[in-house]
């Protein structure tokens, strides 16, 4: 398992850091988060091998997913509320918006993973815990929003259509985002500035999902309030995991 993860590092990659990153995995038993850790290290890698970036030289534990974790997070966090937004003002079946906001929910659930990745060397009960509920509502709310594109209206298991797969998902994405929240508080693996203002800004937008419930056509006020205050902590969040990174670059060999 080990040496087929680190086949997906580039040569030059594996030739300077191969040999003390395998005896870093060989310390203990690879887990689920471990191995998204690695997965995202080789994309890191692979980008800075084509001259995207800087060699990331190792930390005690698996950082790799630090900066990858840090920027889908920022990436998700733009791109959601743009797509919904988009989508209000252009509400024509064929606008892009849809495909817009399914782009930032994927981003988002490759944050929460690599985010949670960074944490979990240190505190694998209390991430694991905080991690499941909001990935399983993001990978619910990613599958309702194909659904709506490929088959508006239309039914998937009995009555129930991709749009409440979406609405469901998105409750539970921002529910998770808030336990998460607490969990990256508690263990201090991340700035925890960054993570009250997640908590406060899901709890936000949670509350402002729950209110429009109860006030139908007349709420579309509240949910972009909503959209906006969800993701508003996912990209701070994200920023500070991009700066914590920064001081362990250095530029790779010419």
């Amino acid at each position: 398992m080990i040496a087929l993860l680190l086949r997906l590092y580039p040569a030059p990659w594996r030739a300077r850091y191969g040999d003390e990153f395998e005896a870093l995995l060989a310390q203990r038993p690879l887990g689920p988060f471990d191995v998204a850790d690695v997965l995202l290290g080789a994309i890191d890698a692979q980008l800075h091998l084509r001259g995207l970036g800087s060699y990331s030289e190792h930390r005690r534990g698996f950082p790799m997913s630090l900066r990858l974790g840090g920027i889908a997070a920022v990436i998700g966090g733009a791109l959601w509320p743009l797509g919904f937004v988009w989508a209000a003002l252009d509400p024509a079946d064929s606008d892009p918006g849809a495909t817009v906001a399914l782009l930032g929910a994927i981003a988002l659930l490759v944050g929460l993973t690599g985010l949670s990745a960074f944490q979990a060397r240190r505190h694998p009960a209390l991430v694991w815990a905080a991690f499941a509920l909001p990935a399983a509502g993001g990978a619910a709310m990613t599958f309702g929003l194909v659904m709506m594109a490929i088959r508006p209206d239309e039914p998937i298991v009995g009555d129930v259509s991709g749009w409440y797969f979406f609405i469901v998902g998105l409750l539970a994405t921002i529910a998770g985002s808030i336990l998460f929240a607490v969990a990256t508080y508690r263990t201090g693996a991340l700035p925890r500035s960054g993570a009250a203002i997640l908590g406060i800004t899901s709890a936000i937008s949670l509350i402002s999902f729950l209110g429009a419930l109860g006030l139908g056509g007349e709420a579309q006020p509240i949910l972009m309030a909503g959209f906006f205050a969800f993701t508003i902590g996912w990209i701070v969040l994200g920023l500070q995991a991009i700066r914590l990174d920064r001081p362990v670059m250095a530029m790779g060999p010419a």
